[in-house]
């Protein structure tokens, strides 16, 4: 049943699946973003991590702006993939500029579920994406619930897990088999990619809710355990956290924007947009208050 949310004008949210997934009605992001727009966006978004808009004509500056209002947007770590005049954003997309298909893009990017930046100190939050070109079918974006995967652990197992840490460095998770590309030199000189040590448990900001905090791709190891016992436990976690009832798979159409709480959810990209189909989007990566407290 779809929920009014009082602001000028009536905006209805939809919810798209059983714990993930929701639709936000009466949002134009072309238009700059008046205080009841982003009242109706930030009260939809607290209750659905998930949230879609559909039907949206975005700029790049339009969509650095509702970044912005929510947290600052910040550039990716993959140089390949930048919007060549506003570095803040990039790119996700199975062909080259030149059109050619991009092997990379296409088949490996973003293939296993994961967390976007745990290994920094103050890691994304916040994620949008445009939808600027969509396939006739497949290539979904899939997201599954760590609320969920949290809620639905036993008594014993919350306990266990209460105070631990895990450490996480790019690529270097615990079953990463597609990590990102290389650093360039200039990017490892910064010391930025060293990895960081999170809660793996941690308490939402704005919905006070507690969600698994980890990542298979960039997740190493939780810290103070031997490698086997920490794999172990990781890999329990993990299976809970990929069932079938979390998730929530978004098939794309021209003009949806997308946006998902990393503090809450997991991603992967899904396969099958046919060949010769494009699936591009414009991406922006938010930073905001990871948890409660911090």
């Amino acid at each position: 049943m779809a929920t009014a949310l009082t602001q000028q004008a009536t905006r209805d949210v939809t919810r798209l699946g059983p714990q993930l997934g929701a639709e936000l009605h009466g949002v134009d992001l072309s238009k700059p973003i008046d205080a009841a727009t982003l009242a109706a966006i930030r009260t939809a978004f607290r209750d659905n991590p998930v949230l879609v808009m559909r039907g949206q004509t975005m700029s790049p500056e339009n969509l650095i702006a509702i970044g912005d209002s929510l947290g600052y947007v910040e550039p990716h770590s993959i140089l390949q993939y930048r919007h060549p005049q506003f570095d803040q954003l990039s790119y996700i997309t199975n062909v080259k500029p030149d059109g050619t298909i991009d092997e990379y893009g296409a088949k490996v990017r973003a293939s296993e579920w994961h967390i976007d930046g745990p290994f920094k100190k103050s890691p994304d939050c916040i994620t949008f994406l445009y939808s600027i070109a969509a396939p006739s079918k497949g290539g979904p974006t899939e997201f599954t619930s760590m609320y969920a995967a949290y809620d639905c652990l036993s008594p014993e197992m919350k306990a266990r897990l209460e105070g631990l840490q895990c450490f996480h460095k790019r690529g270097e998770g615990w079953k990463c088999t597609a990590p990102p590309p290389p650093l360039t030199p200039e990017q490892k000189a910064t010391g930025e990619f060293e990895g960081n040590t999170h809660p793996l448990v941690i308490t939402h900001p704005d919905s006070r809710r507690k969600s698994l905090y980890i990542s298979p791709t960039h997740t190493s190891h939780v810290v103070g355990m031997d490698r086997a016992t920490s794999d172990v436990l990781l890999d329990q976690l993990y299976a809970i956290a990929i069932q079938p009832e979390f998730q929530y798979h978004h098939h794309w159409k021209l003009g949806d924007l997308v946006m998902w709480d990393q503090r809450a959810t997991m991603h992967r990209a899904g396969r099958g947009t046919p060949p010769g189909e494009k699936r591009i989007m414009l991406r922006a990566m938010v930073v905001s208050q990871l948890r409660a407290g911090a």
